[in-house]
């Protein structure tokens, strides 16, 4: 039923994730055949290729997951949905607006299938709950907002070079992290951003590739942003992997009667500085294995895929379409402009 374009994360997380959903996976596609067909193998996936094209023609695959650097997006998805497959694709969405909108007019003329941004992050109870306390008017007119993320996870400079080093790849942290974070305020919000400008960075400019040679990052490693919304909010997001601490995402909007804030997996509403737990209990099983927000997030999304799949099309009304992937692109550009 899902064939998977990827051996990253579309191995390592959506595999268990759509399948304790109840989801089968037909089909892995990779860059090196014997890679690819080992880690098949190690997941019980019956079909392994170095093509991906070769995935888009088998009867077993309904819907494509691809989980590929951004600069394959464009092509991938276009020939997917023209090959009659229901498409979900990584973020962020393309190298640039020009390759998103390409994809959206591609998406429209294929109305009858899905064509999602991966923003699992969405179908959180937390999250959507925290969506209807905004709509509901719980902390008022949001003032406010602000979104962080910090992490290590590329702090040590003899991390090898990889595709995540190349700008012209897609690489970065203002796509990888700060695409999540624009989505969420947007979703949290339900609101469209009108203006933006930031700040990227690149500290660690150099990295090793397998052969010891030294090779330039062209990518950012840091990026902070200020974003106007339509209806007045003012935020701000912060995101980097380079700093020798790990900090959750924090998501915290501002209102003129309260403050709402996501965070560790937690929904918290504060008036007068308290602050009240609302995380709501989670709908479904998930595995013990899968923690975190975001492996969390690929679980639920797979559950209303299934849905989707089934017939049921209003179980993936939350997700993020091209249509949402190509607004978040052109702030991402928008962002880009300012690199240094």
């Amino acid at each position: 039923m899902i064939g998977i374009i990827g051996t990253g994360w579309g191995a390592r997380v959506q595999v268990p994730a759509f399948r304790a959903a109840g989801l089968t996976i037909t089909a892995l596609a990779g860059s090196q055949l014997e890679k690819t067909r080992r880690i098949a193998q190690e997941l019980s996936v019956p079909f392994a290729t170095a093509n991906w094209r070769e995935l888009l023609q088998r009867d077993d695959v309904r819907l494509v997951s691809i989980v590929t650097p951004p600069y394959l997006h464009r092509e991938m998805a276009e020939a997917a949905l023209a090959a009659g497959k229901h498409v979900l694709c990584e973020k962020p969405t393309a190298l640039h607006a020009a390759e998103a909108e390409s994809m959206l007019n591609a998406a429209q003329q294929h109305r009858e299938q899905l064509a999602l941004i991966d923003h699992e992050l969405r179908f959180l109870p937390a999250i959507q709950a925290a969506r209807a306390r905004v709509a509901a008017g719980d902390i008022g007119e949001v003032r406010a907002a602000e979104v962080r993320f910090f992490a290590s996870s590329r702090a040590d400079p003899q991390r090898l070079w990889d595709w995540w080093s190349d700008r012209s790849a897609g690489g970065g942290v203002l796509g990888a992290i700060g695409s999540h974070q624009i989505d969420l305020l947007r979703y949290m919000l339900n609101d469209e951003v009108v203006s933006a400008q930031g700040l990227v960075q690149t500290f660690i400019t150099q990295r090793p590739d397998t052969t010891g040679t030294l090779r330039t990052v062209t990518s950012d490693d840091y990026t902070t942003a200020t974003l106007r919304f339509a209806r007045g909010t003012v935020a701000t997001l912060t995101a980097t992997v380079v700093v020798r601490i790990n900090e959750p995402l924090t998501v915290t909007l501002y209102g003129s009667d309260g403050t709402l804030r996501f965070g560790n997996g937690r929904l918290t509403i504060g008036k007068n500085d308290s602050f009240e737990d609302l995380t709501p209990p989670h709908t479904i099983d998930i595995p013990p294995t899968l923690s975190g927000e975001f492996p969390q997030g690929t679980v639920y999304l797979g559950h209303a895929l299934r849905a989707a799949l089934a017939g049921e099309c209003d179980a993936v009304a939350p997700a993020a379409t091209f249509r949402d992937g190509l607004a978040i692109q052109h702030v991402i550009d928008a962002i880009a402009q300012q690199w240094s």
